[in-house]
């Protein structure tokens, strides 16, 4: 990657590829799995990374949409569900993303 991503930048998916989804609850637990992220997904990097990171946290910017997709209905219908986020790898932004904003 030519550039280390920051906070707050956008990027759309071009080219469906694996990554990592995060659940988020209510309770001292943080669940996920990886899946297929699909092309025409938008989503922003949540934090800047550190120097030694090798991915982003980041948060579709429209997650209700992507909800259904990305989360298991078990996961989204649990009472302590609080979310979910992605962690994509520099080398995945570069190869299969597109800056937008």
């Amino acid at each position: 990657m030519k550039e280390t991503p920051k906070a707050g930048e956008r990027y759309v998916i071009r080219e469906p590829f694996e990554a990592g989804v995060l659940t988020h609850w209510r309770a001292p637990f943080t669940g996920g799995s990886q899946r297929v992220l699909p092309r025409g997904l938008e989503f922003r990097v949540a934090f800047d990374p550190s120097e030694v990171a090798n991915a982003v946290s980041a948060e579709p910017t429209s997650p209700q949409d992507w909800e259904p997709v990305l989360v298991e209905e078990t996961d989204r219908s649990a009472d302590k569900y609080a979310g979910y986020s992605l962690v994509i790898q520099f080398e995945d932004l570069s190869a299969y993303c597109d800056r937008v904003g």
